[in-house]
């Protein structure tokens, strides 16, 4: 007797449950048919666990199941998201000449400078006293001018000279740069294409104008570098 009332009780059940299914929407079935499928595993998890015919741990995994499958799902819809995320993942612009490496670290914000030439061979630009880098301005100025410019245009971006000052002095004709320092004024990789150069050095653009705590000189090395990889 207790068994045929329990059959009816499940017949009136599963009845239900598909009128139920039947009433719903196409966009809320879905959802509805694994919530159902979730507490019907669990249900017969915790009915095997109760009997003694499985171990508890087999029941808190046959549970998860349904969860697993969620997180797969999500990480599905996510991956658009990640991937243009990616698109904004900032590599640093590099900026060489005869005396001098400027890094600017869009991620961190930070810009560095290393001297590659001459006494100060190694040195950090960030290293030096405020005498060091008025000598090595002078020195620069005197016997490397394009160096003397980009030593200008780091101090402006780090906040350490004035703009005035940094922007009288004209690139000029320090734009003829090779294939190789253009990636790395672009931060693009040698494998990039076109269109990732251009989205490049229009991004590099609205980050060094000289309106925006860049330089002439930035801008027109930005510039040099698009020409030289897009023809």
């Amino acid at each position: 007797m207790p068994k045929i009332i329990l059959i009816l009780a499940l017949l009136i059940g599963v009845w239900y449950w598909w009128s139920y299914l039947r009433k719903l929407p196409k966009d809320k079935s879905r959802p509805f048919l694994w919530k159902t499928g979730f507490w019907l595993v669990l249900g017969i998890a915790s009915y095997l666990v109760l009997t003694g015919r499985m171990h508890w741990l087999g029941a808190g995994l046959a549970a998860l199941v349904p969860v697993l499958r969620s997180v797969v799902l999500w990480g599905f819809r996510a991956a658009p998201l990640v991937r243009l995320l990616g698109r904004f993942k900032s590599t640093p612009s590099q900026f060489r000449t005869k005396s001098l490496v400027v890094t600017i670290n869009f991620a961190s914000g930070q810009i560095s400078g290393e001297i590659i030439t001459g006494d100060l061979t190694g040195k950090q630009l960030s290293e030096l006293s405020a005498d060091e880098i008025k000598t090595l301005s002078q020195q620069l100025k005197e016997t490397d001018k394009e160096s003397y410019v980009l030593l200008q245009a780091y101090l402006l971006r780090s906040g350490s000279a004035e703009e005035q000052t940094a922007n009288n002095f004209k690139p000029e004709s320090y734009n003829e740069i090779s294939k190789a320092e253009a990636y790395e004024v672009l931060g693009v990789p040698a494998s990039s294409s076109q269109q990732e150069v251009i989205k490049a050095h229009k991004r590099l653009m609205q980050r060094l104008h000289p309106d925006r705590g860049g330089s002439d000189y930035l801008a027109a090395k930005i510039n040099a570098a698009k020409d030289i990889l897009i023809k």
